[in-house]
């Protein structure tokens, strides 16, 4: 059984529309997949130096719990931390090879790219990333194409008839990138695919820039579609990969020709473009010598959509709850309103929705799908939330309500409110001291009104930083902006700004070690959950680190400096 969707590559106004979502490709295979997942025993490791192109496991494990609608996993890889958890660049270049944009390999920029991507939303599965370097891809010969069948069928086959499947898997012609993380390869990990032919390869590109911008996009739209479909799984309070159990009694439920399986199709692929943009947007704004222009990417998906609801009084934003190519598009505007609507949507369309999804499925099996809806997103007044439904209902008037030109305007962003918008994930996206030293910069304020340095990190003003209890993490900051940590937003200048006054915080100094522009920090293991950086000599400057994976009653020991809090 496949759910993953291989398929379609279009062009709207050469914007390069990518799939995935599901995770796997298309298995010849004579054997049912319908047995329990349940059914057979626990396997050993088969992967234990979490290497690229190799399965962990090749039948399904035994649950370590069940409920009333998942099998709950502990995977081998569910050890690793997440500076380690494997992100495998997989080359196939025995045709072509990977060719350089402005001078730069997309070798380098597919790195950084996922790199940078991994550091924003998070990863809790190990992703295998297939790079097919054939271009024009009918050249790609036969020992190639074995090659690289044999290694995606390795980490993605279905493990219910997992040495049927490896056998006969035929995965080419790949006919689009895509990326996804599938219940029936699930203990194997994700898998990313991106065809050097059909991404940057492509005829038509207007100059460089614009064939960066748009492969940028392709390449984090296929991580996001890892991400928000193996977040959905995670049970974040017991840490397990949590599988429908109807899912494998009754595989047809996976492709029931009326109810979405977990996400609506609009918003599986119109969040990965929502977030595709999002990403790519924050990764060049990390590169000196590339731009890309998301005001304008999402402007393309708004005119896309409004046009095919123009056309016909009867067409619905549920059109698209499990197919159709204008999804893309409809399903972006309808994440991008629902931002101009309340700011805390713009993390609801790029995590809570999809963390949602386990728990709303768990309460009311097969409606996740909706349920979660009334779980992330808000109304205007920040308080209530929209049924999906009647989301679909809003949508479908508005976009109807006015003219072309008034409507985008009335949802439009700048591009710095795009590249800073602070993305808040539920689990780990900060690399630990043993990785990475986190580099902060001090600029002028980019993002709405006001005057004043900012910090920034990774590109991103006043970027909220989710570490693990434990870790430690360096940072290295400029020497006329020191950074120092407290248990109040603003630190020692208190909410007003101003220092001296009665409402000042504390410098947070337990665990934490001061050098010369750096400051070592090794997280609490139970409080406080939540601190915050600031600068010493000017205020408004900081931002929000959110501590995960805490044990309450615990007290940790480490760092230095000492003293209370």
């Amino acid at each position: 059984m496949n759910i993953k969707i291989i398929g379609i590559s279009m062009i709207f106004s050469l914007l390069t529309i990518s799939c995935g979502g599901g995770g796997g490709g298309s298995y010849a295979s004579s054997a049912s997949s319908s047995s329990d997942s349940a059914s057979s025993s626990a396997s050993a490791n088969l992967n234990v130096a979490n290497a690229c192109k190799k399965a962990w496991y090749t039948t399904m494990p035994t649950p370590t719990s069940s409920d009333t609608v998942f099998n709950n996993y502990s995977f081998f890889w569910q050890s690793t931390s997440f500076e380690a958890m494997p992100v495998c660049e997989n080359y196939y270049e025995t045709t072509t090879s990977i060719s350089s944009t402005g001078g730069v390999s997309w070798k380098t920029y597919i790195n950084e790219l996922i790199e940078y991507s991994k550091n924003t939303l998070g990863q809790i599965v190990p992703v295998n990333v297939f790079i097919l370097g054939a271009n024009p891809q009918n050249t790609v010969t036969a020992s190639e194409k074995a090659t690289y069948n044999t290694d995606f069928a390795t980490v993605q086959a279905p493990l219910s008839d997992y040495s049927n499947a490896l056998a006969n898997y035929d995965g080419f012609p790949i006919e689009s990138a895509g990326g996804g993380y599938s219940h029936e390869a699930a203990p194997n990990g994700a898998d990313i695919q991106i065809p050097q032919s059909l991404v940057w390869g492509q005829s038509g590109f207007a100059n460089d820039a614009e064939q960066i911008q748009q492969s940028f996009k392709v390449i984090a739209h296929e991580y996001f579609h890892v991400y928000q479909n193996s977040i959905k799984f995670y049970n974040e309070t017991a840490k397990t990969i949590s599988l429908p159990k109807a899912w494998f009694s009754t595989p047809s439920l996976i492709d029931s020709p009326s109810i979405p399986p977990y996400f609506p199709w609009y918003i599986e692929e119109g969040g990965a473009e929502f977030g595709g943009i999002v990403l790519a947007a924050k990764y060049a704004n990390t590169k000196e010598t590339v731009t890309t222009d998301p005001v304008q990417q999402f402007q393309d998906h708004f005119d896309t959509a409004f046009d095919y609801f123009a056309a016909d009084a009867n067409r619905s934003l549920a059109d698209f709850n499990l197919t159709g190519n204008v999804g893309y598009s409809a399903g972006a505007t309808a994440l991008y309103y629902l931002w101009s609507i309340n700011d805390k949507n713009f993390n609801a369309a790029m995590t809570r929705y999809y963390t949602s999804w386990q728990e709303a499925e768990l309460a009311r099996s097969s409606n996740g799908w909706q349920d979660a809806f009334e779980d992330a997103f808000f109304k205007t007044n920040g308080v209530d939330y929209y049924t999906l439904s009647d989301f679909v209902t809003e949508f479908d008037l508005w976009i109807r309500s006015n003219t072309k030109t008034d409507l985008y305007n009335s949802i439009a962003k700048t591009s710095s409110e795009i590249i800073h918008a602070d993305v808040i994930p539920t689990t780990v996206n900060t690399p630990n001291s043993a990785t990475k030293t986190i580099n902060v910069t001090a600029a002028a304020k980019v993002v709405g009104t006001g005057t004043g340095n900012r910090y920034f990190i990774d590109g991103v003003q006043q970027k909220t930083l989710v570490v693990k209890a434990g870790q430690t993490y360096k940072f290295s900051y400029p020497s006329n902006h020191p950074f120092l940590f407290s248990t109040t937003p603003n630190g020692t200048w208190g909410p007003d700004g101003i220092a001296g006054n009665s409402d000042d915080g504390v410098f947070f100094n337990t665990l934490v070690d001061e050098g010369t522009n750096e400051i070592t920090i090794t997280m609490p293991q139970s409080t406080p959950t939540t601190l915050y950086y600031y600068c010493a000599a000017h205020p408004n400057m900081g931002g929000q680190i959110i501590i995960k994976e805490q044990v309450s009653g615990s007290s940790g020991s480490g760092g230095g400096g000492g003293g209370s809090y």
